[in-house]
């Protein structure tokens, strides 16, 4: 299909969570800048809006690349992946910092390779799923083979530990499985699995069963301090600035609880439209997954969608205490360098694949509309016998003319 102008509603929607990030960043960290950093009160800020710059370079170039470059790269891509989580646990490539290890590189240019993993995995169950859509069919096939990758880096990134983005990793790649046609018989024996794993996992680390014990017996001090927040703001909102709980008493909240802030500095009302960006943003990938007429391009399209909508869930859930904390950033807003890079650079695919997109294909069910696409060897077969029938009947006009 032709390529056309990208979703300039979904860019637009992008760009406007960027800024919306950038302004409560810089609301959300100035004291503690000044008073923990004993930086300028733009420390935060100026960081943010130097990744922010680059994401979007880097969105603007991913945005013109076509779709199959991705699918050509999907095997090397996944290999860069695994050998930059296991780079981590390198003495002197690694970079370690509250005794976790979940950066490469010198401090002052580190990058976090598991928000690289979020995207790449997303990139190789695509590329696995788009070559033969029967692989669905057998669990043995189908399911193990594509889990053993997933497993590997959701393993990897447990270890530096990270469970927030081990689970928000195994979600995303979840949710591509379903997409591609998996069973719902391999569905529940994935979760028959897995639940004891997840269960074993949170025991096995005593901060996170000591945080999970917290979460059932009241949130503990964090939870607390983020629901004082969500209290102070009411509907309106105390003012952008005027935040109390951001003067040292809601730890990281340039961070892991920047929506807590929004709520009390910009009130219900304004983290209700913050929310309501985020869903015209999960809808338009969804809706581009839809009209798109390549398996690979529509099953990448509903990943990229379900990071960003799981990511804004777990985040929202845990700062309004309905989960416990995991530490996921808010797409697009929470302060973090190569999650706003990654997620910009994410976007960009996600823009470039509604470039593709076919009006034809927006109706019916996402589920039935992805798997009904052909794959790579089923569209090979089909056109081979086009070939075969179209030369039959050369050969047969050939024969009548001469019959004639």
């Amino acid at each position: 299909m032709d390529r056309h102008k990208p979703d300039f509603l979904l860019l637009f929607s992008i760009l406007c969570l960027v800024a919306i990030g950038l302004v409560m960043v810089y609301s959300a960290g100035m004291v503690n800048a000044v008073l923990v950093l004993g930086q300028s009160p733009a420390y935060y800020f100026t960081h943010q809006a130097v990744s922010a710059a680059l994401g979007l370079v880097l969105m603007l170039i991913m945005m013109n690349i076509p779709y199959t470059v991705l699918k050509r790269l999907a095997k090397p891509i996944t290999i860069a992946t695994v050998v930059l989580l296991a780079l981590v646990f390198v003495p002197g490539v690694g970079h370690a910092s509250l005794g976790v290890r979940r950066w490469v590189g010198p401090i002052s240019l580190h990058i976090q390779p598991s928000e690289m993993a979020l995207v790449g995995v997303l990139i190789y169950l695509a590329h696995i799923y788009d070559k033969n859509a029967k692989l669905t069919e057998r669990f043995s096939r189908g399911v193990i083979p594509p889990m053993i990758i997933l497993g590997l880096q959701f393993g990897l990134v447990m270890l530096e530990p990270d469970m927030g983005t081990g689970m928000l990793l195994l979600l995303s790649g979840l949710a591509v499985m379903f997409a591609a046609g998996i069973r719902w018989s391999h569905i529940v024996a994935l979760f028959a699995l897995l639940s004891p794993l997840m269960v074993g996992l949170i025991f096995l680390k005593g901060y996170r069963s000591r945080r999970l014990l917290s979460f059932l017996h009241g949130g503990g001090y964090q939870m607390r301090e983020s629901l004082i927040a969500i209290y102070n703001g009411g509907l309106f909102g105390r003012g952008l600035g005027q935040g109390i709980q951001s003067y040292g008493f809601l730890p990281v909240p340039e961070a892991d609880f920047i929506f807590s802030i929004i709520i009390e500095e910009l009130g219900l009302l304004g983290a209700a439209l913050i929310l309501a960006l985020f869903g015209f943003v999960v809808w338009r990938g969804i809706q581009i997954a839809r009209s798109l007429e390549n398996r690979f391009a529509s099953l990448l399209a509903i990943g990229i969608s379900s990071m960003i909508g799981f990511g804004v869930l777990i985040n929202v859930s845990a700062a309004t205490g309905i989960i416990p904390i995991t530490g996921i950033p808010l797409p697009f807003i929470s302060y973090g360098g190569t999650a706003l890079v990654v997620k910009l650079t994410a976007a960009g695919m996600l823009l470039s694949l509604s470039r593709y997109t076919s009006p034809a294909r927006l109706n019916g069910r996402l589920a039935d509309n992805v798997r009904a696409l052909p794959a790579d060897g089923e569209r090979s077969q089909r056109t081979a016998k086009r070939m075969r029938q179209a030369m039959s009947r050369a050969d047969q006009t050939t024969f009548d003319t001469r019959k004639g």
